[in-house]
């Protein structure tokens, strides 16, 4: 009897074919969709980490990098330096094996596009032994070439190669504020540094030909910025294995005996020298940071979008089963009442959602496999530029979403296989299960109002789990869509600081050569504004910010670089102790707050600062000074010249030679158009499969809800209710669930929004939701739209139905 059941119960699912291609259809998506991500993210990782090896492939990441962020170093210092580290090292089981020092630059790239000198911000590495940090030149069709050995040779980072249409043996003409040279390209390849193609501290990639960096000899950086032999401004320090470092996503601290070397390096370099200097490991190095982050963003997120368009299908299979009951219960009934026993009757609700689990999971794994993850993979080599060497699907992924889907469609179909079980043929066989009355008070609430109206709510109300079920699934059915329009929103915001801004130009100057460009700027007519950028740290905290110095810190419009302050005031120039802003991302991390006085770190020279103000708007961690404030703290004066250039002027080689580098407004839009351009496609993709799957379970749970009052409506019908009347029933009961449902729906896609934000941002990346109210309205307007759309369907479905066979077992 149980399979005789099992088989009426298939037969019945068939009968609704597009009730079950949507579910088996939600399921697939989820599981295509967690295999795409999850591919992406275990390639990414294991692709890194072969790249950051130390082998005949990799290129040996060092371990701890100190950095001379106001100076160089000549050959006997760096070499002494280097030698008092080694003797003074604090870990025997962590040993040393070696520090380099090396010289990275920034300049420019003078190169011509269609018969004009364009001026491109560059970086210049310098290259000596070369044993650590190398550059990363695959056997693959991205690189050739070799390494440059003469003093007028470069090796050309693949990004800028080929976005600029540079080959082996062309001449390029470079520059590091001392004038331009020309060099020969006798490499393409990468550098662990600019993985992640983009200028300091900016989280966009840069567009082609707006970016460039090259890996020259040391003679060659040496001949470039006018350098003595064996100058450097970095220590490379590689310590024996892969030493776990701490991580800027998480509070835990998972490279505790790294952090007290780099505590203990970091005092002896205070004590062997008075320059101002940084030290951090790989956390600090913002291409590594960033491709961590995103490849560990990608492998939280899978799972979570695997549970959330599972969650949906769950929802949608449970209320399919509840109907799919209620149409199988006189069977059932008689069933229990020739003596089978409930543990028969389950099995059959069981085995519905286990074989439509399989199927779409089947589905999903074989499109995930075949398409997705190579079709993430390729998105991936298209928006960072670099060749996914060895990507494959891991079987244990497979299984990971496999469980999760089955886990989530298991549950779902529990409960209804339960209220199988626990029917009782007695009410069934009378006809009670069918007929419910609404509560008095409803009655009496609803006496006054309308006949139309009333008799629409006391019919919605007869059975309240069902209509707290349809407002539920309504929600649910746009979290994909809503989410990922409030994820981009928020992200296209991003842009709005970068617009507002009213400089046109950055030009870095080098120490003490800002008069130069303020001569240059006031014979072009161009207004002019000093900045100070300096890295610093709060005491204690390892963590780099990015401390600005501005000459007008104000939130007008018409400032140079207007800020958006969230909270306090403005900071007062030569207040005791230094008063700064700081962003609202750094607070949180940093759990600061406004009126607080926190010790920062320059270097080994500390800061008391007390904070007047939040700021919102900032990528990265930033504070602000007044620059005089900050440059009595550092003892330099500006190391960067804004620019706002009137109508016609441009800037030219002259400028370039006396920068070293050059950061325009434009380049940064084009940027962040390019990269939504670039990742359109994906968010198109996921944001039509949110609006498939939200018609389909809208669609889905309202029919479901007209289906259960078959009765109802054909008992008006046959007491001479006219379809325009029950009509308006329909429409005025689905506009109220899909004003409900909408209202429910915002707040399910704010919450998970901002979920999937808090999950993804970190210290290096920060960025917060901004709820925009239209939005809302707009999500709560589409799904108004598609619940009343339903009123035509279900007024010509009551217009065919057979009266005489929905009402006979009214007559009980």
């Amino acid at each position: 009897m149980s399979t005789l059941l099992t088989k009426r119960l298939a037969r019945s699912l068939w009968r609704t074919k597009l009730r079950l291609y949507s579910v088996i259809l939600m399921i697939a998506v989820g599981v295509f969709a967690g295999i795409s991500f999850g591919t992406y993210a275990n390639s990414t990782q294991t692709l890194y980490d072969n790249i950051y090896a130390d082998d005949e492939d990799g290129v040996n990441l060092p371990d701890i990098w100190v950095e001379n962020s106001a100076a160089t170093w000549d050959e006997a210092t760096a070499a002494s330096l280097c030698q008092t580290i080694s003797e003074q090292w604090p870990d025997a089981s962590l040993p040393l094996e070696t520090c380099e020092p090396r010289m990275v630059i920034d300049g420019l790239m003078f190169h011509i596009v269609e018969g004009e000198e364009k001026l491109i911000p560059a970086v210049w590495h310098g290259i000596d032994e070369g044993r650590v940090d190398r550059v990363w030149m695959p056997e693959n069709d991205c690189c050739s070439g070799r390494l440059a050995s003469a003093d007028d040779e470069i090796v050309l980072d693949e990004h800028a190669a080929s976005g600029m249409e540079i080959g082996l043996g062309d001449t390029v003409s470079i520059g590091a504020g001392h004038g331009s040279m020309d060099f020969t390209v006798v490499g393409i390849g990468y550098h662990s540094q600019h993985l992640f193609f983009s200028q300091m501290s900016s989280i966009l990639p840069a567009d082609p030909g707006t970016f460039a960096t090259g890996y020259l000899s040391d003679t060659g950086i040496e001949r470039l910025a006018n350098l003595s032999a064996g100058s450097a401004n970095r220590l490379l320090l590689d310590v024996a294995g892969s030493p776990e470092y701490d991580l800027q996503s998480t509070d835990e601290v998972e490279g505790e005996r790294l952090s007290e070397i780099i505590s203990s390096v970091r005092d002896t370099m205070m004590a062997a020298d008075d320059a101002s200097f940084i030290t951090y490991d790989r956390s600090g190095v913002d291409s590594v940071e960033f491709l961590r982050a995103d490849a560990e963003g990608a492998s939280k997120s899978y799972p979570i979008i695997t549970g959330m368009i599972a969650m949906v299908a769950g929802i949608t299979i449970f209320l399919s089963l509840q109907r799919l009951i209620q149409s199988q219960a006189r069977e059932i009934a008689i069933l229990r009442t020739l003596g089978i026993p409930k543990s028969a009757i389950m099995p059959g609700f069981i085995l519905a959602p286990i074989a439509i689990g399989m199927i779409g999971s089947s589905i999903g794994i074989v499109l995930g496999v075949v398409f997705g993850g190579p079709a993430m993979v390729a998105m991936y080599e298209d928006l960072l530029g670099i060749p996914a060497i060895g990507f494959h699907t891991d079987s244990s992924l497979i299984v990971q979403n496999f469980v999760i889907a089955m886990g989530v469609v298991l549950i779902a179909g529990i409960k209804p296989a339960l209220d199988a079980s626990r029917m009782q043929p007695l009410e069934i066989l009378r006809g009670q299960h069918e007929v419910r009355l609404s509560s008095r008070g409803i009655q009496r609430l609803t006496s006054r109002l309308p006949t139309t109206v009333g008799l629409t709510i006391r019919s919605s109300m007869r059975k309240p789990m069902r209509l707290i079920f349809t407002f539920f699934a309504v929600g649910l059915s746009m979290l994909i869509f809503g989410t990922m329009s409030l994820m981009m929103d928020s992200m296209g915001g991003l842009v709005g600081g970068i617009e507002d801004q009213n400089w046109d130009a950055q030009v870095n100057v080098p120490f003490g050569g800002e008069d130069a460009v303020i001569g240059w700027a006031e014979e072009e007519g161009a207004d002019h504004e000093l900045m100070l950028v300096f890295p610093g740290n709060a005491e204690g905290d390892t963590r780099q910010f990015l401390a600005y110095g501005l000459d007008v810190i104000s939130t007008g419009d018409d400032a140079m670089s207007p800020l958006n302050l969230l909270e306090g005031s403005l900071p007062v120039a030569g207040a005791t102790p230094t008063q700064v802003l700081v962003d609202e991302g750094t607070m949180m991390f940093l759990e600061w707050e406004v009126g607080q006085i926190q010790t920062v770190m320059f270097g080994p020279f500390s800061l008391d600062v007390e904070i007047a103000g939040v700021t919102r708007g900032e990528i990265s961690r930033t504070v602000y000074f007044h620059r005089s404030d900050l440059s009595d703290a550092i003892g330099l004066e500006a190391t960067t010249v804004l620019l706002s250039l009137p109508e016609g002027v441009e800037l030219d080689e002259q400028i370039g030679e006396m920068s070293i580098g050059i950061t325009q407004k434009q380049d940064m839009l084009d940027s962040f158009d390019s990269l939504l351009v670039k990742q359109q496609a994906i968010f198109n993709a996921i944001l039509g499969l949110g609006v498939i799957i939200a018609i389909a379970v809208l669609f889905n749970t309202l029919l479901m809800n007209l289906s259960e009052r078959d009765s109802e409506l054909a008992t008006l019908r046959v007491l001479g209710a006219p379809i325009s009347r029950i009509r308006s029933m329909m429409l005025g009961e689905h506009l109220a669930i899909g004003l409900i449902g909408g209202v429910l729906a915002a707040v399910f896609t704010i919450v998970m929004t901002q979920y999937l934000i808090s999950s993804f941002v970190q210290w290096a990346f920060f960025f917060t939701l901004q709820p925009d109210i239209m939005a809302a309205l707009e999500l709560i307007l589409v799904v108004v739209v598609i619940s009343v759309i339903c009123t035509p369907y279900g007024t010509w479905r009551v217009s065919r139905m057979d009266l005489v066979e929905k009402v006979k077992d009214l007559s009980q």
